[in-house]
């Protein structure tokens, strides 16, 4: 075999420019699809990580009955020792104990379905900087009496503003009665239209004399710095709160299903663009070989004609496509890596409408890229083969060849 690949290499270097361009279409094939499927993913963990931060977290930890039914009755006790041992989980970064329930609100009047967050200030503010988004007051502390609104729903209940009052009546834990009248200290503008037309925020230690649950929360709120590291967390935290005790933790895939069916219907998508991308690359790299293979019927007749047979100058002309697939997959390899090292610490930055748009519904106005291993190896070797399926054509050419023909044209 080893002379065959002698050979091969030889034939290559006798027509420098011919095998230039097979090569540069391989490996600008291989950059551009790697780029393509960086910025995608990229794109991915930049919505998933945004919607996640803006309130449900990566994973949280519930009463095992509290997901299905929004129940007070089924909240837990906060267990400290527990939270302190979650908090010292290498890959979690925050945990922000809450209490999640409904209440009636009305001001003047005007009433509407309110979703009451008790929360700890400090750690919502390390979790997805809240006060950031506040349009009009202040943000709370841990002792106020106070709450904060969402704009939309200061909207709803006849644009409000800071320092009126809002009546809150729900059902507290057990059954008990749940009333109170507190003073809004700020308005706050979420980028999730559901969450802003109905969200209520006030401090946890606030939520759990109005709801009459001293000591309970309804769900621990925990973050990690990818979402690919939830899945790891996840595993240790169920080792601290086991399901054998009442618990239940839960990964963002389980918390927001809606945005994974979104998400697995873009891939769905941006799967099917990368396929026409592999035929686009398929094509380029196939009308190299074809313009390489039919220059040289008169070199393939003249060699068969002195004593090479077809099959062994098939193996030949294979082993000259693996060596430009090859070549190209690596270097178009080695070129991708540093390129989207550059692109993921200096992600493109977009301009104008798009821009606003983005920044209206929560996002950073960028586009941001990946760095995987995997994505090199998969796209990379994905291309070297299809470049080596490729051969099949000069393959074809060179066992069709008639020698009288070729050398008499």
């Amino acid at each position: 075999m080893s002379i065959y690949l002698q050979l091969a290499w030889r034939n290559l270097w006798r027509n420098r420019n011919r095998t230039l361009i097979t090569v540069s279409s391989i490996f600008f094939a291989v950059v551009l699809v790697i780029f393509a499927r960086s910025m995608m993913l990229g794109s991915y963990d930049n919505i998933i990580a945004a919607a996640s931060e803006i309130y449900t977290g990566f994973i949280q930890v519930q009463d095992t009955g509290f997901w299905d039914s929004r129940s007070l009755e089924n909240s837990m006790a906060l267990d400290e020792g527990r939270l302190e041992q979650a908090k010292k989980i290498d890959k979690v970064t925050s945990i922000v104990p809450r209490i999640e329930s409904f209440a009636l609100g009305s001001v003047d009047g005007k009433t509407e379905g309110v979703t009451v967050a008790g929360t700890d200030p400090d750690a919502e503010e390390a979790m997805n900087g809240l006060g950031r988004r506040i349009v009009s007051g202040k943000y709370f502390t841990s002792s106020s009496e106070g709450v904060l609104i969402g704009s939309e729903l200061a909207r709803r209940l006849g644009d409000v503003a800071v320092g009126d009052s809002i009546v809150l009546l729900s059902q507290g834990f057990y059954g008990s009665s749940a009333v109170g009248l507190y003073a809004i200290e700020g308005i706050v503008k979420l980028p999730l239209p559901d969450l802003d037309n109905s969200i209520l925020y006030m401090p946890l230690t606030l939520a759990q004399t109005f709801f009459n649950m001293e000591g309970r929360v309804t769900s621990l709120v925990v973050m990690t710095k990818t979402a690919e590291e939830a899945s790891a967390a996840a595993g240790k935290l169920s080792e601290i709160f086991p399901a054998a005790k009442g618990y239940a933790v839960l990964t963002w895939k389980e918390l927001l299903p809606e945005l994974v069916q979104g998400t697995q219907f873009h891939n769905i998508v941006t799967l099917i663009v990368l396929g026409i991308l592999y035929v686009v690359a398929g094509f380029g790299v196939f009308g190299t070989v074809m313009m390489m293979t039919n220059e040289r019927r008169k070199e393939f007749s003249m060699m068969i004609s002195i004593g090479m047979k077809p099959r062994q100058l098939s193996i030949m002309v294979f082993a000259e496509t693996v060596v430009m697939a090859m070549m190209g997959a690596l270097c178009g390899v080695a070129a991708a890596i540093p390129l989207l090292l550059y692109m993921h610490a200096n992600p493109i930055q977009l301009r104008g409408v798009i821009a606003e748009a983005t920044i209206e519904y929560g996002f950073e106005p960028i586009l941001p890229f990946i760095v995987n291993p995997a994505l090199f190896v998969n796209h990379g070797l994905t291309i070297f083969i299809i470049a080596v399926l490729v051969s099949i054509y000069p393959l074809w050419s060179v066992n069709r060849i008639h020698v009288s023909q070729e050398l008499r044209a």
